[in-house]
């Protein structure tokens, strides 16, 4: 265990390190025991006890991160081992056995795997299962009937409809979760102009070696994945736009292009990694959004202009907490506006949505900007602090302001 976790595959990388011997050391303390998604994410990653393994991947990733490194090592510094550790896909419990273990009797054949079905169809069940998820959203949210759904309340109404009620159809682009594991993968956060132009291939080509990781990557990047908490923002800003009649389109990040900002009202949802769009207007705000690769990765929003008691600086502490920044904004031309929820990674964004659609904190956000009753509200931006260890409460706070020069 200590030789692997030595080795230089791992000297840049505590994190699957410390995954590692907690496994090995786990499967020393209970040999018959099987270890849990759940378990690790405590024990390794410092999740509440209570936390989604559903809507929170980061064992399932790290793990298959960890599968790799120690096929890696195997092959190249331990080669000379006579101990392999494995980890079998799917399960989280370590295996050791001889190196020379496999040359034992033969064994049967396996059965044929079932033939895969067509990638095409299998990315029409995921947009059919996606809108399956959005109808049972609306489901939720508005009574069925021929009545229109209860209008939100007055203070959320008043900030939607002068948003979006000018005339022009809004379109709510969701996030590439693809996008972010890709950039994970290559250690490099692609350009708008790189995400734009889908020079995916080019990029693993420079920058990956191991030629079936490029298989694994080039399938990946051709399917089309979003958070599933930008679906139920998606959702639920429709039923906003619903109750006043305003028309909606939702799209994937990928599809989208600059035209639409000729045309429509625009919503963006989700980070600057997985929804590179935002990068369009970062130059005109004062909280701006930035990336660190490393290990711990660091996401952050820097303050041009601190205010008096303001930093300059809001990183996220990985596993603790995060920020929000939630922007309204004119478009280029000021024909149209923009809405930006752009958090550090996804539980931020999702407290964004939360923020912009409750009447408590949209009443807090009016008293910020001295937005009287029967006044409009000016373009601004507004930074939370969200506290990752109650997610699933979304506690956050409302920790600056700004007006939008425009």
């Amino acid at each position: 265990m200590q030789r692997v976790a030595a080795s230089s595959l791992f000297g840049k990388s505590n994190r699957l390190r410390e995954l590692f011997l907690f496994l090995c050391r786990r499967k020393a303390a209970d040999p018959v025991g099987a270890v849990h998604e759940q378990e690790i994410g405590v024990e390794v990653f410092s999740r509440r006890p209570d936390y989604d393994t559903t809507q929170d991947a980061i064992v399932r990733v790290q793990v298959s991160q960890l599968r790799k490194k120690l096929e890696q090592y195997f092959a190249s510094e331990g080669r000379d081992e006579s101990l392999l550790v494995e980890i079998p896909k799917g399960a989280y419990t370590p295996v050791f056995r001889n190196r020379g273990a496999e040359t034992g009797p033969e064994r049967p054949p396996a059965p044929p795997a079932p033939a895969k079905a067509p990638l095409r169809w299998r990315f029409a069940v995921v947009l059919l299962l996606a809108a399956a998820v959005i109808l049972l959203l609306a489901g939720v949210f508005v009574p069925w009937g021929p009545k229109s759904a209860a209008r939100p309340a007055r203070e959320v109404d008043h900030l939607w409809f002068q948003m979006f009620d000018n005339g022009r159809p809004t379109c709510i682009v969701v996030s590439d979760a693809i996008v972010g594991l890709f950039e994970d993968a290559l250690q490099y956060q692609l350009s708008l102009n790189e995400y734009r132009d889908k020079v995916f291939e080019r990029l693993m080509n420079e920058r990956l070696r191991d030629p079936a990781e490029k298989r694994r990557w080039k399938d990946l990047n051709a399917s089309y994945f979003t958070h599933f908490s930008d679906s139920r923002l998606a959702a639920t800003f429709s039923i906003l736009n619903a109750g006043r009649s305003l028309p909606t389109e939702i799209m994937f990040a990928r599809d989208f292009t600059v035209t639409y900002l000729q045309s429509h009202n625009l919503i963006l949802v989700g980070t600057r990694r997985t929804n590179p769009w935002v990068d369009l207007f970062e130059d005109q705000l004062n909280f701006r959004s930035g990336f660190v690769e490393g290990d711990p990765m660091t996401s952050y929003f820097d303050n041009r202009s601190p205010q008096a008691g303001e930093s300059s600086r809001y990183a996220a502490l990985w596993t603790r907490q995060g920020y929000c920044r939630v922007a309204f904004l004119p478009t280029p031309n000021h024909s149209a506006t923009v809405l930006l929820i752009s958090g550090t990674d996804m539980p931020s964004s999702e407290a964004g949505g939360q923020f912009i659609n409750s009447e408590a904190w949209v009443q807090k956000l009016a008293a910020a900007l001295n937005v009287g009753r029967h006044s409009k509200f000016p373009f601004f931006e507004a930074l939370l602090k969200v506290d990752y260890m109650t997610w699933n409460t979304l506690k956050f706070e409302l920790i600056a302001v700004r007006t939008h020069p425009s």
